[in-house]
Protein backbone atom coordinates (compact mmCIF):
# COMPACT_ATOMS: atom_id res chain seq x y z
CA UNK A 1 0.00 0.00 0.00
CA UNK A 2 1.19 3.40 -1.01
CA UNK A 3 2.18 5.70 1.79
CA UNK A 4 -0.52 8.57 2.19
CA UNK A 5 1.72 11.90 1.98
CA UNK A 6 0.31 15.58 3.55
CA UNK A 7 -0.52 18.01 0.72
CA UNK A 8 1.56 20.98 0.92
CA UNK A 9 -0.10 23.86 2.53
CA UNK A 10 0.29 27.40 2.33
CA UNK A 11 -1.35 28.02 6.04
CA UNK A 12 0.66 31.00 8.29
CA UNK A 13 2.99 28.72 10.35
CA UNK A 14 2.06 30.53 13.30
CA UNK A 15 -1.47 28.94 13.34
CA UNK A 16 -0.11 25.46 13.61
CA UNK A 17 2.21 26.61 16.62
CA UNK A 18 -1.07 28.44 18.20
CA UNK A 19 -3.15 25.52 17.48
CA UNK A 20 -0.59 23.31 19.18
CA UNK A 21 -0.79 25.45 22.45
CA UNK A 22 -4.74 26.04 22.45
CA UNK A 23 -5.36 22.05 22.56
CA UNK A 24 -2.46 21.97 24.82
CA UNK A 25 -3.72 24.40 27.08
CA UNK A 26 -7.54 24.29 26.72
CA UNK A 27 -7.72 19.98 27.41
CA UNK A 28 -7.22 20.42 30.83
CA UNK A 29 -10.38 22.80 30.69
CA UNK A 30 -12.39 19.48 29.74
CA UNK A 31 -14.36 18.35 32.90
CA UNK A 32 -16.66 15.67 31.09
CA UNK A 33 -15.47 12.62 29.83
CA UNK A 34 -17.95 13.42 26.52
CA UNK A 35 -16.18 16.59 26.14
CA UNK A 36 -12.59 14.63 25.55
CA UNK A 37 -13.86 12.14 23.76
CA UNK A 38 -14.93 14.48 21.64
CA UNK A 39 -11.84 16.39 21.14
CA UNK A 40 -10.17 13.67 20.33
CA UNK A 41 -12.38 12.23 17.69
CA UNK A 42 -12.34 15.77 16.13
CA UNK A 43 -9.10 15.30 16.46
CA UNK A 44 -8.75 12.21 14.20
CA UNK A 45 -11.25 13.54 11.85
CA UNK A 46 -8.53 16.67 11.24
CA UNK A 47 -5.28 13.75 11.09
CA UNK A 48 -7.44 11.99 7.94
CA UNK A 49 -7.96 15.79 6.29
CA UNK A 50 -4.33 16.96 6.72
CA UNK A 51 -3.67 13.33 5.12
CA UNK A 52 -1.11 11.65 7.62
CA UNK A 53 -3.05 8.79 6.86
CA UNK A 54 -5.23 5.71 9.14
CA UNK A 55 -2.11 3.68 9.73
CA UNK A 56 -0.30 6.11 11.22
CA UNK A 57 -3.11 7.30 13.23
CA UNK A 58 -3.41 3.74 14.91
CA UNK A 59 0.07 3.54 15.06
CA UNK A 60 0.53 7.35 17.28
CA UNK A 61 -2.59 5.74 19.52
CA UNK A 62 -1.07 2.38 20.09
CA UNK A 63 2.21 4.23 21.30
CA UNK A 64 0.36 5.21 24.22
CA UNK A 65 -1.00 1.83 25.47
CA UNK A 66 1.38 1.34 28.61
CA UNK A 67 0.81 4.83 29.61
CA UNK A 68 -2.91 4.64 29.59
CA UNK A 69 -3.39 1.25 31.23
CA UNK A 70 -1.06 2.40 34.16
CA UNK A 71 -3.76 5.39 34.71
CA UNK A 72 -6.55 3.34 34.50
CA UNK A 73 -5.20 0.55 36.62
CA UNK A 74 -4.35 3.97 39.35
CA UNK A 75 -7.25 5.11 39.14
CA UNK A 76 -10.00 1.99 39.35
CA UNK A 77 -7.66 -0.03 42.23
CA UNK A 78 -8.42 3.13 44.68
CA UNK A 79 -10.79 5.41 46.14
CA UNK A 80 -11.88 8.51 44.05
CA UNK A 81 -14.54 10.04 46.04
CA UNK A 82 -16.44 8.31 48.60
CA UNK A 83 -19.66 9.57 47.81
CA UNK A 84 -19.18 9.14 43.86
CA UNK A 85 -17.09 5.50 43.89
CA UNK A 86 -18.49 2.51 42.84
CA UNK A 87 -16.96 -0.67 43.60
CA UNK A 88 -17.92 -3.60 41.58
CA UNK A 89 -16.56 -7.18 42.57
CA UNK A 90 -13.81 -9.30 40.02
CA UNK A 91 -14.75 -12.38 39.22
CA UNK A 92 -12.08 -14.87 37.39
CA UNK A 93 -13.05 -18.71 36.72
CA UNK A 94 -15.83 -18.69 39.45
CA UNK A 95 -13.36 -17.25 41.87
CA UNK A 96 -13.80 -13.88 43.43
CA UNK A 97 -10.56 -11.82 43.56
CA UNK A 98 -9.18 -9.96 46.22
CA UNK A 99 -9.63 -6.65 45.45
CA UNK A 100 -12.59 -4.51 43.99
CA UNK A 101 -12.50 -1.67 40.69
CA UNK A 102 -13.61 1.22 41.51
CA UNK A 103 -15.92 1.87 37.91
CA UNK A 104 -16.54 5.80 38.73
CA UNK A 105 -12.73 5.82 38.93
CA UNK A 106 -11.60 3.90 35.98
CA UNK A 107 -13.78 6.32 33.84
CA UNK A 108 -12.11 9.38 35.54
CA UNK A 109 -9.03 7.72 34.55
CA UNK A 110 -10.11 7.12 31.10
CA UNK A 111 -10.60 10.92 30.86
CA UNK A 112 -7.22 11.68 31.99
CA UNK A 113 -5.94 9.80 29.15
CA UNK A 114 -7.97 11.39 26.57
CA UNK A 115 -6.57 14.36 27.38
CA UNK A 116 -2.87 13.46 27.01
CA UNK A 117 -3.63 11.66 23.79
CA UNK A 118 -5.70 15.02 22.21
CA UNK A 119 -1.92 16.65 23.06
CA UNK A 120 -0.52 14.36 21.48
CA UNK A 121 -2.27 13.53 18.21
CA UNK A 122 -2.39 17.90 17.93
CA UNK A 123 1.36 17.62 18.27
CA UNK A 124 1.56 15.82 14.55
CA UNK A 125 -1.57 18.20 13.33
CA UNK A 126 0.31 20.73 13.50
CA UNK A 127 3.02 19.96 11.52
CA UNK A 128 1.29 17.64 8.88
CA UNK A 129 2.76 18.58 5.22
CA UNK A 130 5.77 20.86 6.58
CA UNK A 131 8.04 19.49 8.76
CA UNK A 132 9.63 22.82 9.67
CA UNK A 133 6.14 24.53 9.84
CA UNK A 134 6.43 24.81 13.93
CA UNK A 135 10.09 26.06 13.82
CA UNK A 136 8.87 28.95 11.09
CA UNK A 137 6.11 29.63 13.49
CA UNK A 138 8.21 30.15 16.30
CA UNK A 139 10.32 32.20 14.81
CA UNK A 140 7.18 34.60 13.43
CA UNK A 141 5.77 34.65 16.82
CA UNK A 142 9.10 36.13 18.03
CA UNK A 143 10.46 33.17 19.72
CA UNK A 144 14.43 33.59 20.21
CA UNK A 145 16.13 33.87 17.40
CA UNK A 146 19.01 31.16 18.51
CA UNK A 147 15.57 28.94 19.10
CA UNK A 148 14.01 28.98 16.19
CA UNK A 149 17.22 28.60 14.16
CA UNK A 150 18.68 25.76 15.95
CA UNK A 151 15.24 23.90 15.44
CA UNK A 152 15.30 25.03 11.93
CA UNK A 153 19.13 23.26 11.83
CA UNK A 154 18.20 20.16 13.01
CA UNK A 155 15.38 19.51 11.18
CA UNK A 156 17.11 20.80 8.23
CA UNK A 157 20.17 18.24 8.76
CA UNK A 158 17.91 15.14 9.54
CA UNK A 159 16.16 15.84 6.41
CA UNK A 160 19.14 16.04 4.25
CA UNK A 161 20.55 13.10 4.94
CA UNK A 162 17.86 9.87 5.26
CA UNK A 163 15.14 11.76 5.51
CA UNK A 164 13.50 10.81 8.84
CA UNK A 165 17.06 10.45 10.72
CA UNK A 166 16.23 7.28 12.66
CA UNK A 167 18.26 4.48 11.24
CA UNK A 168 21.99 6.30 12.17
CA UNK A 169 23.70 6.80 15.46
CA UNK A 170 24.67 10.24 14.86
CA UNK A 171 20.83 11.26 13.77
CA UNK A 172 21.69 12.04 10.18
CA UNK A 173 19.81 9.17 8.80
CA UNK A 174 20.39 6.06 6.46
CA UNK A 175 21.04 2.59 7.05
CA UNK A 176 22.31 0.95 9.73
CA UNK A 177 26.06 -0.16 10.43
CA UNK A 178 27.91 2.04 7.86
CA UNK A 179 28.88 5.46 7.97
CA UNK A 180 27.60 7.11 4.65
CA UNK A 181 29.21 10.58 5.10
CA UNK A 182 32.68 8.76 5.45
CA UNK A 183 31.68 5.44 3.72
CA UNK A 184 33.84 3.25 6.80
CA UNK A 185 31.78 0.47 8.98
CA UNK A 186 30.24 1.99 12.00
CA UNK A 187 31.31 0.47 14.85
CA UNK A 188 28.49 -1.59 17.20
CA UNK A 189 27.11 -0.91 20.08
CA UNK A 190 28.66 -3.23 22.65
CA UNK A 191 32.14 -2.40 20.95
CA UNK A 192 31.06 1.07 21.90
CA UNK A 193 30.51 0.33 25.39
CA UNK A 194 33.81 -1.76 25.76
CA UNK A 195 35.55 1.30 24.18
CA UNK A 196 33.88 3.78 26.64
CA UNK A 197 34.61 0.79 29.54
CA UNK A 198 38.63 1.59 28.87
CA UNK A 199 37.94 5.31 28.83
CA UNK A 200 37.98 6.43 24.89
CA UNK A 201 35.63 8.65 24.35
CA UNK A 202 37.34 9.20 20.55
CA UNK A 203 34.21 8.05 18.98
CA UNK A 204 31.74 10.30 20.42
CA UNK A 205 34.05 13.62 20.15
CA UNK A 206 34.54 13.20 16.73
CA UNK A 207 31.01 13.12 15.98
CA UNK A 208 30.33 15.67 18.25
CA UNK A 209 32.46 17.71 16.01
CA UNK A 210 31.11 16.69 13.14
CA UNK A 211 27.59 17.88 13.71
CA UNK A 212 28.75 21.41 15.10
CA UNK A 213 30.71 21.59 11.92
CA UNK A 214 27.87 20.78 10.09
CA UNK A 215 25.48 23.08 12.23
CA UNK A 216 27.34 25.72 12.02
CA UNK A 217 27.84 25.78 7.94
CA UNK A 218 23.87 25.75 7.81
CA UNK A 219 23.68 28.28 10.20
CA UNK A 220 25.86 30.66 8.05
CA UNK A 221 24.02 29.57 4.69
CA UNK A 222 20.76 30.86 6.81
CA UNK A 223 22.27 34.65 6.79
CA UNK A 224 23.11 34.67 10.43
CA UNK A 225 26.67 34.67 10.36
CA UNK A 226 26.35 38.96 10.58
CA UNK A 227 24.84 38.10 14.68
CA UNK A 228 28.57 37.52 15.33
CA UNK A 229 30.80 34.54 16.08
CA UNK A 230 29.51 33.51 19.08
CA UNK A 231 26.01 33.10 17.94
CA UNK A 232 26.76 30.83 14.75
CA UNK A 233 29.29 28.84 17.66
CA UNK A 234 26.21 28.24 19.94
CA UNK A 235 23.85 27.62 17.11
CA UNK A 236 26.23 24.76 16.18
CA UNK A 237 27.01 23.76 19.97
CA UNK A 238 22.63 23.46 20.43
CA UNK A 239 21.98 21.92 16.92
CA UNK A 240 25.15 19.66 16.72
CA UNK A 241 24.54 18.33 20.45
CA UNK A 242 20.91 17.67 19.31
CA UNK A 243 21.83 15.89 15.93
CA UNK A 244 23.70 13.64 17.90
CA UNK A 245 21.07 12.82 21.34
CA UNK A 246 18.60 12.30 18.44
CA UNK A 247 20.66 9.86 17.03
CA UNK A 248 21.51 7.91 20.17
CA UNK A 249 17.84 8.51 20.98
CA UNK A 250 16.94 6.09 18.06
CA UNK A 251 18.80 3.41 18.86
CA UNK A 252 17.09 0.48 20.24
CA UNK A 253 19.64 -0.65 22.89
CA UNK A 254 17.81 -2.41 25.29
CA UNK A 255 14.55 -4.32 23.08
CA UNK A 256 11.95 -5.76 25.18
CA UNK A 257 13.64 -4.83 28.60
CA UNK A 258 11.11 -2.79 30.11
CA UNK A 259 12.55 -2.96 33.59
CA UNK A 260 15.15 -0.36 32.68
CA UNK A 261 14.26 2.75 31.61
CA UNK A 262 16.35 5.50 31.00
CA UNK A 263 19.46 3.78 30.33
CA UNK A 264 20.45 5.71 27.37
CA UNK A 265 20.95 8.54 29.86
CA UNK A 266 24.33 7.29 30.03
CA UNK A 267 25.31 8.52 26.99
CA UNK A 268 22.82 11.87 26.71
CA UNK A 269 23.61 12.39 30.21
CA UNK A 270 27.39 13.89 29.42
CA UNK A 271 26.60 15.28 25.95
CA UNK A 272 24.51 17.98 28.13
CA UNK A 273 27.16 18.42 30.54
CA UNK A 274 29.14 19.08 27.29
CA UNK A 275 26.78 21.56 26.02
CA UNK A 276 27.26 23.91 29.33
CA UNK A 277 31.23 23.48 28.86
CA UNK A 278 31.31 24.72 25.46
CA UNK A 279 28.81 27.58 24.44
CA UNK A 280 29.06 30.98 25.18
CA UNK A 281 25.12 30.99 26.70
CA UNK A 282 24.64 31.00 29.80
CA UNK A 283 22.26 28.46 29.39
CA UNK A 284 23.24 26.32 26.55
CA UNK A 285 22.22 22.86 27.80
CA UNK A 286 18.75 24.01 28.55
CA UNK A 287 18.58 25.27 24.99
CA UNK A 288 20.18 22.26 23.61
CA UNK A 289 17.40 20.00 25.52
CA UNK A 290 14.31 22.27 23.99
CA UNK A 291 16.06 21.94 20.57
CA UNK A 292 16.02 18.11 20.95
CA UNK A 293 13.31 17.75 22.97
CA UNK A 294 10.99 20.04 20.88
CA UNK A 295 12.55 18.57 16.95
CA UNK A 296 12.34 14.54 18.90
CA UNK A 297 8.02 15.57 20.09
CA UNK A 298 7.53 17.33 16.38
CA UNK A 299 8.73 13.90 14.82
CA UNK A 300 6.31 11.66 17.16
CA UNK A 301 8.46 10.03 19.17
CA UNK A 302 7.91 9.56 22.76
CA UNK A 303 4.43 8.82 24.46
CA UNK A 304 3.57 12.00 25.67
CA UNK A 305 3.56 14.60 23.02
CA UNK A 306 4.85 17.91 23.90
CA UNK A 307 5.45 16.71 27.66
CA UNK A 308 8.24 14.87 25.96
CA UNK A 309 9.99 18.38 25.85
CA UNK A 310 10.19 18.93 29.65
CA UNK A 311 12.30 15.60 29.86
CA UNK A 312 14.83 17.20 27.95
CA UNK A 313 14.86 20.60 29.33
CA UNK A 314 15.17 19.76 32.67
CA UNK A 315 18.78 17.62 32.87
CA UNK A 316 19.77 21.04 30.65
CA UNK A 317 18.70 23.22 33.38
CA UNK A 318 20.54 21.77 35.99
CA UNK A 319 23.26 21.35 34.08
CA UNK A 320 23.42 24.67 33.25
CA UNK A 321 23.33 25.64 37.00
CA UNK A 322 25.26 23.09 38.63
CA UNK A 323 28.42 22.59 36.12
CA UNK A 324 29.65 26.11 36.40
CA UNK A 325 29.43 25.36 40.31
CA UNK A 326 31.74 22.27 39.81
CA UNK A 327 34.22 23.61 37.28
CA UNK A 328 34.64 26.48 38.43
CA UNK A 329 38.24 28.00 38.73
CA UNK A 330 38.75 25.86 36.14
CA UNK A 331 39.03 22.71 38.82
CA UNK A 332 39.32 19.22 36.81
CA UNK A 333 36.91 17.01 38.60
CA UNK A 334 37.31 13.42 39.40
CA UNK A 335 34.72 10.46 38.11
CA UNK A 336 33.18 10.38 41.58
CA UNK A 337 31.95 14.00 41.47
CA UNK A 338 30.61 13.98 37.81
CA UNK A 339 28.97 10.40 39.19
CA UNK A 340 27.42 12.65 41.51
CA UNK A 341 26.21 14.99 39.20
CA UNK A 342 24.89 12.84 36.56
CA UNK A 343 23.03 10.56 39.67
CA UNK A 344 21.27 14.42 40.37
CA UNK A 345 20.68 15.03 36.62
CA UNK A 346 18.99 11.23 36.32
CA UNK A 347 16.59 12.46 39.31
CA UNK A 348 15.77 15.07 38.07
CA UNK A 349 15.02 14.15 34.37
CA UNK A 350 12.42 11.78 36.16
CA UNK A 351 11.34 13.95 38.10
CA UNK A 352 9.05 15.43 35.14
CA UNK A 353 7.23 12.05 34.63
CA UNK A 354 5.60 13.23 38.45
CA UNK A 355 4.87 16.39 36.38
CA UNK A 356 2.93 14.53 33.64
CA UNK A 357 1.12 12.44 36.39
CA UNK A 358 0.13 15.75 38.37
CA UNK A 359 -1.90 16.65 34.93
CA UNK A 360 -3.92 14.05 35.29
CA UNK A 361 -4.30 14.14 39.03
CA UNK A 362 -3.82 10.37 39.51
CA UNK A 363 -4.35 8.89 42.96
CA UNK A 364 -1.52 8.51 45.70
CA UNK A 365 -0.80 4.54 44.28
CA UNK A 366 0.43 6.42 41.55
CA UNK A 367 3.35 7.82 43.01
CA UNK A 368 4.39 4.81 45.06
CA UNK A 369 4.75 2.93 41.46
CA UNK A 370 6.98 5.54 40.29
CA UNK A 371 9.69 4.97 42.76
CA UNK A 372 11.43 2.46 40.89
CA UNK A 373 12.05 3.97 37.89
CA UNK A 374 12.56 6.58 40.06
CA UNK A 375 15.82 4.75 41.14
CA UNK A 376 16.73 3.21 38.13
CA UNK A 377 17.31 6.91 36.19
CA UNK A 378 19.20 7.95 38.97
CA UNK A 379 21.64 4.59 39.20
CA UNK A 380 22.19 5.33 35.19
CA UNK A 381 22.40 9.21 35.97
CA UNK A 382 25.12 7.86 38.05
CA UNK A 383 26.79 5.11 35.79
CA UNK A 384 26.79 7.90 32.91
CA UNK A 385 29.36 10.17 35.21
CA UNK A 386 32.99 7.97 33.79
CA UNK A 387 31.74 8.90 30.82
CA UNK A 388 31.41 12.68 31.51
CA UNK A 389 34.78 12.90 33.23
CA UNK A 390 36.13 11.84 29.95
CA UNK A 391 34.05 13.78 27.32
CA UNK A 392 34.36 16.58 29.27
CA UNK A 393 38.07 16.36 29.20
CA UNK A 394 38.08 15.23 25.58
CA UNK A 395 36.42 18.06 24.29
CA UNK A 396 37.92 20.59 25.32
CA UNK A 397 39.80 20.89 22.17
CA UNK A 398 36.39 22.14 20.57
CA UNK A 399 37.03 25.41 22.56
CA UNK A 400 39.72 26.34 19.77
CA UNK A 401 38.21 27.23 16.54
CA UNK A 402 39.51 25.28 13.20
CA UNK A 403 39.25 28.77 11.56
CA UNK A 404 42.07 29.93 13.66
CA UNK A 405 40.13 32.44 15.45
CA UNK A 406 41.00 32.56 19.17
CA UNK A 407 40.15 30.08 22.03
CA UNK A 408 36.47 30.08 23.35
CA UNK A 409 36.48 31.30 27.14
CA UNK A 410 36.23 29.12 30.06
CA UNK A 411 32.35 28.50 29.92
CA UNK A 412 29.67 31.10 31.77
CA UNK A 413 32.95 33.39 32.98
CA UNK A 414 33.18 37.11 33.05
CA UNK A 415 34.78 37.37 29.56
CA UNK A 416 31.08 36.55 28.13
CA UNK A 417 30.35 39.77 28.19
CA UNK A 418 32.91 40.61 25.85
CA UNK A 419 31.37 38.42 22.68
CA UNK A 420 33.54 38.47 19.70
CA UNK A 421 31.90 39.31 16.46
Amino acid sequence: MTAVTPKPTTLDPRWRVLYLAAVAVGVFFLRKPWMSAVLVGAECVLWLLVGLGARRLVRQITKLWGFALFILVSFALTSEDPETDRWVALHLFGWELPFKLNVTGAVLGGMMVLRVLAVVLASQIARAGDSRAVAAGLDKLAVPKIIAVSIDAVLALLGGEGGRGRGRGDGSGGGRGRNHQEGEPQEGFWASVKRLARGDVAPIVDRIERQIARAEAHAREQGVGERGRAFVHDVGVIAGLSLTMLGIKALKVLPSIPFAPGHKLVLLTPLYIVASVLSYSRFGATLTGLTMGTVAFLMGDGRYGIFEILKHVTPGLLCDLLVPLVLAGGRRRGPVVFSILGGVIGAGRFATIFVVTLTVQPPAIAFAMLIPGLTIHTTFGVLSGYVSYHLVHAVERLRVRPDGAPPLPEPHDSTLDRRPS
